[in-house]
């Protein structure tokens, strides 16, 4: 009886860490959107703070090898910084298709 109470709380806990991280990857998200529209010091700060998000699903996410994913999603979250207008549009389209992804990978 302890040991059916045991794996019913694992589960419920492994729900709600589930969703959590879907509703990180939605934030991250808007947040990219945000990035294409931002500036400099601005455009860094969310960029870092984008990156780190991105970095910290992967810890959380011990089951799934997303390793190749994160790093190519941080790397244009950083180009996307310097880019501007239509290109950084385009370019924040893709990164959020890729964040998508990787929701679905999860």
């Amino acid at each position: 009886m302890e040991k059916a109470a045991e794996t019913e709380t694992k589960k419920i806990d492994s729900e709600k860490k589930g969703f959590n991280i879907q509703e990180k990857i939605k934030n991250l998200g808007n947040d990219v959107d945000n990035l294409a529209k931002k500036t400099g010091d601005e455009a860094s700060k969310l960029a870092k703070t984008i990156n780190g998000e991105i970095k910290s699903l992967s810890g959380e996410i011990k089951s799934i090898d997303v390793k190749d994913d994160v790093k190519s999603i941080t790397g244009r979250v950083e180009k996307l910084v310097d880019t501007t207008g239509d290109n950084a549009k385009k370019l924040a389209s893709e990164i959020k298709t890729d964040i998508k992804k990787l929701m679905d990978k999860i």
